[in-house]
């Protein structure tokens, strides 16, 4: 049961004046263009490329390295031929502009640590040194017992 003065999601994006509805309409068209780019892409070159963007007739192609987006750019003829024909839109795109942003990586990279000793086991390995016969033996355990806590 709807309370009063509540509105639904599907109310709202079925108004036409609705900014959602726009943006939602122009999330479907950059998901077609999405498709179509990949459509049109070899193996190596679609995992890199992504749609950004459209603006008016202007594509915007993401690229992760300069180096794709170089290779893009040899072929945006193709590009645009590929996703005007899946969108078969009154006005057809005419422009594709590439941009290079490279990937967040997702967790930052922490420093690996030295493994430190607690004082327990300082104090087993040196009582466990000073019974050992093994002069190389013995001087090898008191060096490890004395590495910093």
């Amino acid at each position: 049961m709807k309370e009063p003065g509540t509105v639904s999601v599907h109310d709202v994006l079925s108004r036409s004046e609705s900014n959602l509805t726009e943006l939602a309409a122009k999330a479907k068209k950059i998901q077609a263009c999405n498709f179509a780019l990949s459509a049109a892409l070899d193996d190596p070159l679609r995992s890199h490329l992504k749609i950004a963007n459209i603006r008016g007739n202007q594509l915007v192609i993401q690229s992760d390295s300069p180096v794709w987006s170089a290779r893009a750019r040899l072929i945006t003829a193709r590009i645009l031929q590929s996703v005007n024909s899946r969108l078969r839109d009154s006005s057809p795109l005419t422009d594709v502009q590439i941009i290079t942003r490279p990937e967040q990586s997702k967790a930052p990279v922490r420093t690996p640590q030295r493994a430190r000793i607690s004082i327990q086991t300082r104090r087993l390995l040196e009582d466990v040194a000073r019974g050992i016969e093994s002069p190389a033996l013995r001087r090898v355990l008191l060096r490890l017992a004395r590495r910093d806590i």
